[in-house]
């Protein structure tokens, strides 16, 4: 499996600096990537059970996309602050801990 998180927008975003951030499972220890799965799990769960309402853009607000893949796919999840679901979250900081640009 891999993970790759990008971030946009914001107070000093520079789109030619913004590299994703990966984690590739294969890089983890056992533990870690169990913790992957079940993050990746639950995040695919709570945005499957929550549709996604239409905001008004936050004047300075980031963007926020991970995208998947796995041997049963591809998968990409979205938000926009300031509605970050706590699944998405977990994700994003595990992401932001253990992967690399």
């Amino acid at each position: 499996m891999r993970a790759e998180l990008t971030i946009e927008g914001g107070v000093g975003f520079f789109p030619g600096l913004a590299r994703p951030i990966v984690v590739e499972a294969n890089e983890l220890s056992p533990a870690d990537n169990e913790e992957l799965s079940r993050l990746v799990s639950a995040a695919r769960a709570q945005s499957a059970a929550a549709p996604r309402a239409a905001q008004k853009p936050v004047p300075d607000g980031r963007t926020y996309r991970i995208v998947i893949v796995s041997d049963d796919g591809s998968t990409e999840l979205g938000c926009a602050d300031p509605s970050v679901p706590p699944a998405f979250s977990a994700l994003m900081v595990f992401i932001k801990k253990h992967g690399h640009r």
